[in-house]
């Protein structure tokens, strides 16, 4: 009898380390996987939130504490007692919560996602298979990727045959355009929704470009990355009267789009971004 107490005092155990996971989410679209896969009870705070949360997610969001609007302080952070990261890759720095070394030597595991860093849809999937493993919610997980998958497979079918526009993909600065690249999902986005991002053989995800190759390319189409302090309307007059690819066709006839970063970004709304984009391109 004692050995059976036993057995079920260990298996109480080792369920209950488990659950008890208290992450902090860096980043929109790693929040919005959480709290799509019913993981919401076990993440302690959230940041850097782009534009709205969805509608549907937007109760969950609101019990959660909001750490910051971009970075929390190491001090915040740690006053939380957390061991879970994500977000972000670029929050594991000296710079904002510490290297990856520093953090897990202070017991904090670090996630982050395959997908900021591939073109492969597939890897958006894999990220939230782990998620569903590592918060005890697989089956939630598993069938927000079926799901995924199928709502891919739908807006696929909304790209223009034979036709291939040229995208430049803008997202902020002046001197030097921070452009999306080459390395990352959002430029699988564009090229799913019909486009060829000018930027294409760039190593990078999100990165600084240039804009004598904007010049040279001639792009038909500017997707403006919307978010942060700049809003969309300051990108485009700033594109339209002080640029230096002001004279270009697509900016003297306005062939601007408007595409929030969560939309870009490898989490929930990779779908409605493809569609979003497939849809202005066939116009």
């Amino acid at each position: 009898m004692k050995k059976i107490i036993l057995i079920y005092m260990l298996i109480f155990t080792i369920i209950s380390a488990k659950e008890k996971i208290r992450a902090v989410s860096t980043s929109q679209f790693t929040t919005e996987i959480l709290l799509s896969i019913g993981a919401e009870d076990q993440v302690i705070g959230t940041s850097f939130l782009d534009d709205e949360i969805l509608p549907e997610l937007k109760e969950k969001y609101n019990r959660i504490p909001v750490l910051s609007k971009t970075a929390p302080t190491k001090e915040l952070f740690y006053s939380l007692n957390p061991n879970f990261l994500t977000g972000w890759k670029s929050i594991a720095t000296k710079k904002y919560l510490g290297t990856l070394e520093e953090l897990n030597e202070n017991g904090v595991d670090v996630y982050f996602a395959k997908s900021q860093e591939t073109q492969n849809i597939e890897d958006i999937y894999e990220d939230i298979l782990y998620f569903g493993e590592k918060f005890s919610v697989e089956k939630n997980a598993q069938m927000l990727v079926e799901k995924l998958k199928q709502d891919i497979e739908t807006v696929k079918k909304l790209k223009a045959e034979n036709k291939t526009l040229k995208i430049f993909a803008y997202d902020s600065q002046e001197n030097a355009p921070y452009v999306v690249g080459g390395n990352g999902i959002a430029n699988k986005m564009i090229e799913i929704s019909g486009g060829k991002n000018i930027f294409n053989d760039s190593n990078f995800s999100f990165g600084v470009g240039n804009w004598e190759r904007v010049l040279e390319k001639n792009p038909d189409v500017i997707v403006v990355v919307d978010y942060g302090d700049t809003s969309y309307e300051e990108k485009v007059k700033f594109l339209k009267e002080r640029s230096p690819i002001s004279e270009l066709t697509a900016v003297q006839e306005n062939k601007f789009i408007r595409v929030p970063l969560s939309y870009l970004s490898p989490g929930v709304r990779v779908a409605e971004g493809i569609k979003l984009m497939a849809e202005k391109f066939c116009e």
